[in-house]
């Protein structure tokens, strides 16, 4: 199973100002970052183009970028990385212990 990427709002955005479904904040084009872990392997994609609330930073992709990303996540491995970066991992434990 995959995953999927909606828009919650279920529908093409616009350049057009909207309000956030989670705050009710002001949307307007952004950049955002996709953070997708495939197994044990932590995928980024950076520069995505969305509507993000500009009081909460929650981004909202339109249908056509889903698709394009959708696809491009089946067949990642196909493609080479921009680059690769070390990611510290700490368990629970340890957090809860601190």
């Amino acid at each position: 199973m995959g995953t999927e990427l909606q828009n919650p709002k279920g529908d093409e955005m616009s350049a057009a100002i909207d309000q956030c479904d989670l705050c009710g904040g002001l949307l307007k084009p952004a950049k955002t970052t996709l953070e997708v872990w495939r197994g044990e392997e932590l995928l980024i994609i950076r520069d995505i183009a969305a509507d993000v609330c500009q009081q909460c930073g929650e981004a909202y992709i339109s249908a056509e970028v889903s698709e394009h990303l959708d696809h491009f996540l089946a067949e990642h491995h196909r493609h080479r990385p921009e680059r690769y970066f070390a990611v510290p991992q700490y368990s629970a434990a340890q957090a809860m212990s601190a």
